[in-house]
């Protein structure tokens, strides 16, 4: 993993960030001091989210959460800017209406869903930036990884790595950790 810019290097960066035009089907997200640039998801990438949100909605609601993807989540530890494909936050925290960006502090769960072009980055250094910022739980599905298999990371110790985690293969129930306490059933991301 890679250090924090320092501070004028970050600033110009985060300036070339903020004004870039990603082509149709791009997307563009900063991550290691990088501005990186990867197509859009796939259909069966789509087809879990809907399935993940679906579930996460149910419990997110009453409680005065929303959940939502395209939020560029600031990883202020870092410097970074994550785009994770599903997140759930308080609802407050998306009310701003001038504002495209969230802190890691109003997020209280990330779900990365794996893809060919984004695998290696979802696994490590998005692991490792959002646990640097504390981000509570990190949710990754990963139908890339062979047998497919969800893993939940919780208890960020600040450093760039979680205490907890635990990873079952798609069809295995997954706890999420509080706030959730809600028994995830993969086996909703299985193909058949």
């Amino acid at each position: 993993m890679t250090a924090p810019l320092p501070d004028h290097e970050l600033e110009d960066l985060l300036r070339t960030y903020e004004h870039l035009e990603v082509p149709e089907g791009q997307r563009a997200e900063l991550i290691g001091g990088e501005i990186v640039i990867s197509p859009t998801p796939a259909n069966f990438h789509n087809w879990i989210y809907s399935e993940l949100h679906y579930l996460l909605g149910q419990r997110a609601r009453p409680r005065g959460w929303s959940v939502t993807n395209t939020t560029t989540v600031v990883l202020p530890a870092t410097g970074e800017h994550f785009i994770p494909d599903l997140i759930v936050c308080e609802s407050a925290a998306l009310r701003d209406t001038e504002d495209w960006r969230i802190t890691a502090e109003d997020v209280l769960l990330a779900a990365e869903i794996t893809s060919p072009s984004t695998a290696r980055r979802d696994r490590t250094a998005k692991v490792w930036g959002y646990a640097h910022s504390l981000l509570p739980v990190y949710l990754l599905v990963d139908p890339q990884d062979g047998e497919g298999s969800t893993t939940v990371y919780a208890n960020p110790d600040g450093k760039g790595s979680y205490r907890d985690q635990h990873r079952v293969l798609f069809g295995e129930k997954l706890l999420l950790p509080e706030p959730f306490g809600l028994e995830l059933d993969t086996s909703v991301f299985l193909k058949t």
